[in-house]
C-alpha cells in the first residue's frame, strides 16, 4: 500500500499526495476544519483533548489538539501494520481508531475513495464518518481491523531499577544546546543555571520512582517504547519539561535521549494509553 505521510492534512502547504484522506466541513454555515473530529468527541468515551494550560491553549488554537495527533499518529501506526480495511470492490476503507464509546465499543474511521483524485489533485480517499463497531455503515468490512499495537515487550513499560543502579547516563551539553527553547525562559541563554538545574533535576529521579513507579510514563516515538520522566526545575510541586530515556539493554542502562515540553510529551505518550495527569498535566 502507498506509504502516506499523514491520515489529513498538517499544513495548508502540504502535498495532497501525501495525505491519504481529505475531512471536510462546510465553512460556509461556521464550520471548521475541526467539525469532523467533533463527531468523534461526541461518540467516545468522555476524556479531555485540549490542554489545561491557557498558553497551551492559545499556542495550538484548536479545540482537540491531542485528538487530531491521536488519530494521525494511530493512522500512521495501523499503515505499517497494514491494519487498513478495505471493501471487496475497493471503494471503501477502514481503520480502528483505538477508542471506544461509552458502552465499550470499537470505533472505526470509514472513507470512501475518490476515483477523479488525480484529476482534482486531491488526497485519494475522502473521510465519511466515525462508526461503533455494531453499525451497518460497516457491513463492507469483514473482519474489521484491529487496533493498533505498541507493545511487544511489558518489562519496557516501567523503570528497571537495576538498570545502571537506577543512574540515567546523560550527555547534558547536547540536551541543553539542542533543546534550549523547551526549557524554562530563565534558563535560556544561561548554559550553566539550565546544567545546575537539569543535573539536580535528574538526581533526585531515583527516588522518586523508587518510591512511585507509575512516575515513568511510557510514549511512542520512532517506532520504539521510551519512558517519560518528570523534571522539576523551577518548582518542588510541578513539572516544567520531560526528560526522554531509552534502554539499552545490552549495557543494562538507560541513557537520556532529549527532553520535550509538556504538550509534547503528552501527544507522544497518548498514543499508547490515556496517561494519569499526576505530573503529565500540559
Amino acid at each position: 500500500m502507498k506509504l502516506y505521510k499523514s491520515l489529513f492534512k498538517r499544513f495548508n502547504k502540504q502535498n495532497n499526495d501525501e495525505v491519504f484522506a481529505a475531512f471536510t466541513y462546510n465553512g460556509k454555515i461556521g464550520e471548521t476544519w475541526e467539525k469532523p473530529f467533533e463527531q468523534l468527541t461526541v461518540i467516545a468515551k468522555k476524556e479531555d483533548w485540549n490542554f489545561s494550560s491557557e498558553e497551551l491553549k492559545r499556542r495550538h488554537n484548536q479545540k482537540y489538539p491531542i485528538l487530531t495527533n491521536f488519530l494521525n499518529n494511530t493512522f500512521l501506526r495501523v499503515l505499517d501494520l497494514n491494519l487498513i480495511a478495505f471493501s471487496e470492490d475497493g471503494e471503501k476503507a477502514c481503520f480502528n481508531t483505538g477508542l471506544q464509546t461509552r458502552d465499550d465499543q470499537d470505533i472505526f474511521a470509514t472513507f470512501f475513495k475518490n476515483k477523479e483524485s488525480k484529476k482534482f489533485k486531491a488526497p485519494d480517499w475522502t473521510f465519511f464518518t466515525f462508526a461503533e463497531s455494531y453499525s451497518q455503515k460497516l457491513k463492507p468490512f469483514k473482519p474489521l481491523p484491529d487496533i493498533a499495537t505498541y507493545i511487544s515487550d511489558p518489562t519496557d513499560l516501567i523503570f528497571d531499577l537495576s538498570y545502571g543502579d537506577g543512574q540515567i547516563e546523560v550527555n547534558y551539553k547536547h540536551i541543553i544546546d539542542e533543546n534550549q527553547d523547551r526549557l524554562p525562559e530563565i534558563l535560556h541563554n544561561n548554559e550553566r543555571l539550565a546544567l545546575i538545574s537539569l543535573k539536580g533535576a535528574i538526581e533526585s529521579l531515583y527516588d522518586r520512582i523508587r518510591r512511585n513507579y507509575k512516575v515513568a510514563i511510557p510514549h511512542w516515538y520512532e517506532n520504539e517504547i521510551q519512558l517519560l520522566l518528570p523534571l522539576n526545575l523551577m518548582s518542588d510541586t510541578k513539572a516544567d519539561i520531560a526528560l526522554v530515556i531509552e534502554k539499552d539493554k545490552s549495557r543494562k542502562i538507560y541513557r537520556a535521549k532529549t527532553i520535550l515540553t509538556m504538550d509534547m510529551a503528552y501527544i507522544d505518550a497518548r498514543l499508547i494509553t490515556a496517561p494519569d495527569r499526576d505530573w503529565l498535566n500540559p
